[in-house]
């Protein structure tokens, strides 16, 4: 009898990690290079988890989990070790929609994201990645039931990987080599936005960084199921089907784009719905393809209902750069939303003032928050750069020159 209960208890416990909802994650890695470290010459591997706080918590266990590392004869794993995890969830005043996190969201709504940070030990990898590259993938079950554009998505697991290609430098050497690293990975400054509205234009990025200052290139990449099946060979062996309309680049309502070049989504959907998405950044130096992190995170786009007065939550106005420099103006064909970029030359002072305002009256009775956030895109440049505002949340207009710039209002109370 208590054989048949231990059983039966076990079998309880695997149903209810396997219904646990995963949104995503990225792999990325650095490189130490400094001569005086003791772990000079090594990788330090980074994993960043997001998981639906309807499901259960992902860090259960001992706290550590394994990167699984693909055509490398001398290594088939990665320990990784619990380091922090974040709710992550939008925040706001609850209105119309009530903003949940971790700690209140009921069962079986959607929208309060917990981020998972993961690290491993400072590590030697001996060899050279050969031209398909070294393959680091972790997969785990579940999606989401609710998702959209997946069909089966409660039955179909999900990977998250990246790739470290060779390198050939202008003397002939190829890099990696011996057991010294080359080279960071792409990284993202940006957190996923997992909560968007309806009904609005809306352009975001998930501003990809790389220390290096290789060049980077951004693209949609198909999402992939099992990681037990993942082929380094054909890694779109495993990729997801989609349901019509939508594609793996074009995964959501609203005529999405994608810059390759700056990373900027945008679109204008009045489709509500839970929409898997994954962007690869690619990193190249010298035009060579050094490095891919893959981003696969779940969207879900909401109706954010209207203001206390009955109407319609609009995004702040924003101006256009002022400034010594040449500012070009750019709309985007998906939601007609400005873009604005200049060039400068190394050392040049960039100085701009944009000016953002916003009217609305939010469930208090208060004129809601604006303010102003900006993210230095290119290390290169002295960070000298200061911001004098008393506004900001959210991002529809964005400034792009060696900063990103962006501002606006929660697109609803619940934002």
């Amino acid at each position: 009898m208590k054989k048949f209960l231990f059983l039966f208890l076990t079998f309880l416990v695997t149903l209810t990690l396997s219904a646990s909802h995963f949104v995503g994650g990225e792999i990325t890695w650095q490189c130490n290079t400094d001569p005086l470290s003791p772990n000079y010459g090594k990788y330090t591997f980074y994993m960043h988890i997001y998981q639906d706080c309807d499901g259960i918590d992902f860090n259960f266990g001992n706290g550590v989990e394994s990167i699984t590392v693909h055509n490398n004869p001398s290594l088939s794993s990665i320990s990784m070790n619990f380091l922090d995890t974040n709710d992550i969830s939008s925040t706001g005043i609850s209105g119309s929609q009530p903003c949940y996190n971790c700690d209140n969201q009921p069962f079986g709504q959607f929208g309060a994201v917990r981020e998972w940070i993961y690290i491993s030990n400072p590590i030697t990898i001996n060899g050279t990645p050969p031209a398909a590259g070294w393959h680091f993938t972790w997969g785990t079950c579940c999606r989401s039931g609710a998702i959209i554009n997946i069909p089966n998505a409660s039955g179909s697991d999900w990977t998250v990987r990246s790739v470290m290609y060779p390198y050939t430098d202008p003397s002939g050497t190829v890099l990696p080599n011996g057991n010294m690293c080359h080279d960071n990975s792409p990284i993202f400054k940006e957190r996923p936005k997992t909560i968007l509205c309806t009904g609005y234009p809306f352009s975001y990025s998930h501003l990809a960084f790389d220390v290096d200052l290789d060049s980077l290139s951004y693209s949609w990449a198909q999402p992939l199921g099992g990681n037990f099946s993942y082929n380094p060979a054909n890694p779109s062996a495993t990729a997801l089907a989609f349901n019509p309309p939508y594609t793996f680049n074009s995964p959501i309502p609203g005529n999405p784009t994608l810059d390759n070049e700056n990373g900027e989504i945008s679109f204008n959907s009045n489709t509500a719905g839970i929409f898997v998405t994954c962007v690869k950044v690619a990193a190249f130096k010298c035009g060579q393809v050094v490095a891919e992190v893959y981003r696969d995170v779940n969207v879900a786009l909401i109706t954010c209902g209207t203001l206390p007065n009955g109407a319609q939550n609009l995004p702040p106005m924003i101006t256009a750069p002022l400034g010594p420099q040449n500012w070009i103006t750019t709309l985007n064909p998906s939601t007609g939303l400005p873009s604005y970029e200049t060039t400068v030359m190394a050392g040049e002072l960039v100085s701009f003032s944009v000016v953002a305002t916003d009217i609305d009256i939010n469930s208090t009775g208060n004129l809601q928050e604006v303010a102003l956030t900006y993210f230095r895109h290119l290390s290169s440049f002295d960070d000298k750069s200061t911001i004098s505002t008393s506004c900001a949340h959210g991002g529809e207009e964005r400034t792009r020159c060696v900063w990103y710039s962006e501002a606006a209002a929660g697109f609803s109370d619940g934002l």
